[in-house]
């Protein structure tokens, strides 16, 4: 008993320690592994300090790899492309982790702010249990951290296996800083006197051609420009556009209409650009019949005779598009001629009733000597640099364009840098072996041009391989996805918007961006990528952007490791029809930027709906362009805006985007309605760091949960702001809460109340009250007041103090008083007047800077007096006036003088009497 007992305390003791042991084993793996994940908890932040410090290295590295070094091992190049993909995922783990401590600090604020406690801390852990950063979080960035880190330790011995150094690969002359040169004005033209002369003598003439046998008594004459990518085409065209009827008071043409197609369209899209060009205004027809009729209706009530239409870079041909539109034209007693430039040999060819075809070269040697000297500011007695300027002048394959890059790249350079591009230009011709020897010489200054960008902007311009070809945008635009990206470095203590303007103007300079011609009355600047540029920005973006159309993939990167993406939608003969396959993009979910685009830029795209699915597969984006769509609402999450003509209504947890910067929300202001409402929620005054919120509908009394207008006090806005609604607001001291004097850097301001206009009295006060209270800061730009119910204006609309204001826009007010106060701006340069009511307008006076002036649409007006003289006047436009009989007109201004649909003024009156 006793040793069966004494054997089972044995073997009870043995197994008590060993159980003993298993839990003191296990215990101390589980205070180990609890040690550890503390520690994993305890330093996230120093480990997040940490990869900061890497992600810089790693971006020196390559700076100086671009900036330094030409590089020619493909494997070498993988090897930067994928340090490259580590820099993108390492600031992305960084952006996401600042992002989750800026909601954290959001909400707890909140929290504070009511006394309740949403969350709770263990001291010993410093930790905040919130969702948004609580243990959870912290391990999910401990577990990023370690997978960059392992990917580092494999490139690092990549780099091993391939022995590189950082002495490897051949130097570089390090770029200069732009310095544009004051010597260089960009709308000089160098050579094309005798093009111009020939192209004006064409559009002069009767039609008469016997080489092509055309028929003298056609009213319709074409003369086609053809001529490859970067020769001139345009730049001639709008030489001619400019010089054809010189300074003669005698016009040949009475009318002269530019149509600009920013892109390769079809019959329906060509006709519609032709249509908005005319009027002036965007064109929402979707019948061809319907388009024809009325560009046939323009031009039978046009006062005009004779015509010029100019179609820049036309690719549209064939019967379906020619006859129609040759009909349209016919049907009038006008005569037409008709310029055209293009790179489609089709279309200057058989298929089209042309008289003339063009057939432009390039410049010569000492033209294209003489241009690239002009931008790089020197002249041909520099002993030391022309003979150098000779050579390379020589290989820029008669192309304008190249001459300009080269000019920029050698301008406030030595001999030495003149020598080094010279030799380059030798190098990279014997590279191009399939081409003839004008395209090898035109790539060759194209991509030694690119080479010398610094880093930073070649990265600012490889980006720009989002855009379709020939695609329109707007410079602040570009800029706020270029932030958005963090492309843009910070220079001292400067605005980093005034940074990224300082890179488009460089680009710009230097040719690698154009500014898009004007084809309608807005005030805002369009640019565009030159079509040679724009394959060089393809080209150079290969590994970081994937192109889709309509869901096919067009521009597949060369790993799936894509940053940067667009979706292009196609429709139909403009019928604006077909599914939005936004899905496609979901495979590639690094993606920072997606834009979603029709093929011209103001197109409308048939998105009605986004699925949060977006933000689930790309949860890395900070760009998302859904401008130009029909959505109604929207998840919580997105930026770009612009256009959307059916958005009701802003998500509810809007005010939680704590790093929004820009929510572009503008449309054209032309297209605004009583019925485009906008439903705002509460909390825009949390959005700190936003500055661009360029629509804001002013919600009813007995809206609830809305925002209400002195939500914008403390808002640093910037550009454009269209304020609607302005009815609603309750009290002039609310208005004046949204302290408009306060933001100095808008830009652009539209004032609206929605019509009819009131007809109570004390409505027509408080209007008036409301706009005192909406004084803009005076170094506002542009003013548009529309359905202003009061029955005077404030004086501030005339004060002196206003003098970066130049143009107003008056539409559909109670009264004329305002023209004595504008009279007195020192700036004004452009005026435009429509839908008031008055009888007779004599009240210009002062107008010293005025420039331009329309009235449109006084259906009362019998008599106008413009008999003071305004200096600097350059236009008057007076048009759908029907009652208008009278006109007194300053002498001086009888040649600036044009009108449309006055059908009643017979008596025209100058002064001062001969």
């Amino acid at each position: 008993m006793s040793s069966w007992f004494s054997t089972i305390t044995s073997v009870t003791s043995i197994g008590q320690k060993a159980v003993e042991k298993a839990v003191e084993k296990v215990f101390d793996g589980t205070c180990s592994l609890v040690e550890s994940e503390v520690t994993r908890f305890r330093n996230v932040e120093e480990e997040m300090d940490r990869l900061r410090r890497t992600c810089e290295r790693i971006n020196s590295l390559l700076t100086d790899a671009e900036e330094r070094r030409y590089i020619e091992d493909n494997s070498v190049k993988h090897w930067l492309c994928e340090l490259r993909s580590i820099s993108f995922d390492s600031d992305d783990l960084l952006g996401e982790y600042q992002t989750a401590l800026n909601v954290h600090k959001h909400n707890s604020s909140l929290a504070s702010s009511s006394r309740k406690r949403k969350y709770f801390e263990i001291p010993h852990l410093s930790l905040s249990l919130s969702p948004e950063w609580g243990p959870i979080q912290r391990r999910k960035f401990s577990t990023a951290i370690d997978k960059i880190n392992k990917k580092l330790d494999d490139i690092n011995k990549a780099r091993k296996n391939l022995r590189l150094r950082g002495a490897d690969g051949a130097k570089r002359q390090r770029p200069g800083a732009f310095q544009p040169t004051s010597h260089y004005d960009p709308a000089k033209i160098v050579g094309r006197g005798y093009e111009t002369e020939n192209i004006i003598n064409l559009l002069k003439s009767d039609g008469a051609d016997p080489v092509n046998g055309a028929d003298p008594r056609r009213k319709i004459h074409v003369v086609a420009i053809h001529g490859a990518a970067g020769i001139g085409k345009t730049t001639l065209a709008r030489k001619v556009f400019d010089e054809i009827d010189g300074d003669s008071d005698q016009k040949i043409f009475g009318r002269k209409i530019w149509v600009c197609l920013s892109a390769p369209c079809d019959s329906m899209n060509t006709t519609k650009e032709i249509l908005k060009a005319m009027t002036n205004q965007s064109c929402d027809l979707r019948s061809m019949n319907m388009i024809l009729n009325s560009i046939s209706d323009n031009f039978k009530r046009s006062e005009a005779k004779k015509i010029l239409l100019v179609i820049d870079n036309l690719w549209a041909e064939g019967f379906h598009f020619w006859d129609p539109l040759h009909a349209a034209l016919l049907d009038n007693d006008k005569e037409i001629k008709v310029l055209i430039t293009t790179r489609n040999e089709r279309i200057s060819g058989g298929s089209m009733p042309v008289i003339s075809r063009y057939n432009l070269t390039g410049l010569n040697d000492d033209e294209c000597r003489e241009l690239l000297y002009s931008v790089a500011g020197i002249d041909k007695q520099n002993n030391i640099l022309d003979p150098i300027g000779k050579k390379i002048a020589s290989k820029c394959g008669g192309s304008p364009m190249a001459a300009k890059i080269l000019g920029a790249l050698l301008c406030g350079r030595d001999e030495e840098e003149w020598n080094n591009v010279l030799s380059e230009m030798r190098a990279l011709n014997d590279d191009q072996g399939a081409l003839n020897d004008d395209q090898h010489e035109v790539l060759s200054s194209l991509k030694i041009s690119y080479h010398h960008l610094p880093y930073h902007i070649k990265l600012c311009y490889s980006y720009c391989a989002i855009y379709p070809t020939g695609y329109k945008f707007e410079k602040d635009q570009l800029i706020r996805y270029w932030l958005a990206e963090g492309l843009v470095q910070q220079e001292g203590r400067r605005r980093l918007e005034a940074v990224g303007s300082k890179y488009f103007d460089d680009l710009l300079w230097r040719s690698f961006f154009e500014k898009a011609p004007q084809c309608d009355k807005s005030h805002v600047e369009y640019y565009k990528i030159p079509s040679l540029m724009y394959d060089l920005a393809r080209n150079v973006a290969q590994y970081e952007f994937v192109g889709l159309e309509s869901g096919v993939l067009l521009d597949k990167p060369k790993y799936m490791q894509a940053r940067y993406g667009s979706l292009l939608h196609r429709v139909d003969q403009g019928t604006n029809q077909g599914d939005v396959e936004i899905e496609k993009a979901y495979p590639y979910t690094n993606l920072r930027t997606l834009k979603l685009c029709g093929e011209y830029s103001d197109i409308i795209v048939p998105l009605k709906f986004i699925s949060l699915d977006l933000f689930r597969n790309l949860k890395c984006l900070r760009v998302l362009d859904l401008r130009n769509t029909l959505l109604k609402t929207l998840p919580d999450s997105t930026l770009e805006l612009k256009g959307c003509l059916e958005l009701k209504e802003l998500p509810q947890g809007m005010s939680k985007l704590v790093n929004l910067r820009h929510l572009d929300l503008h449309i054209e202001w032309e297209g605004i309605k009583n019925s485009t409402k906008l439903i705002i929620p509460q909390g825009v005054r949390e959005l700190e760091s936003l500055q661009t919120f360029s629509r804001y509908n002013v919600p009813s009394n007995t809206a609830k949960g809305q925002s209400t207008i002195n939500e914008l006090k403390d808002l640093n806005l910037r550009g454009d702001l269209c304020i609607l609604n302005l009815e609603n607001v309750q009290t002039p001291d609310d208005a004046k809460d949204a302290n408009m004097r306060g933001k100095q850097f808008i830009d652009n301001l539209m004032l609206r109340w929605s019509e009819p206009l009131p007809i109570d009295p004390k409505q027509w006060k408080q209007g008036k009250d409301i706009l005192i209270s909406l004084q803009p800061n005076n170094r506002i730009k542009r003013l548009w007041i529309m359905n202003y119910p009061g029955t005077s204006f404030p004086d501030w609309l005339g004060d002196s103090s206003f003098s970066s204001l130049e143009t107003i826009r008056i539409s559909n007010c109670n009264n004329f008083d305002f023209l004595q106060l504008l009279g007195q701006l020192p700036r004004l340069k452009n005026l435009h007047i429509e839908n008031i009511e008055a009888r007779t307008i004599s009240s210009f006076i002062g107008f010293q800077s005025l420039e331009y002036l329309t009235l449109l649409n006084l259906l009362y007006l019998e008599r106008l007096s413009l008999e003071n003289e305004m200096p600097k006047l350059q236009k008057v436009y007076i048009s759908e006036c029907p009652d208008l009989q009278t006109l007194i007109i300053h002498r001086e201004m009888h040649t600036k003088f044009e009108r449309g649909n006055c059908v009643r003024l017979t008596n025209i009156v100058y002064v001062p009497q001969d």
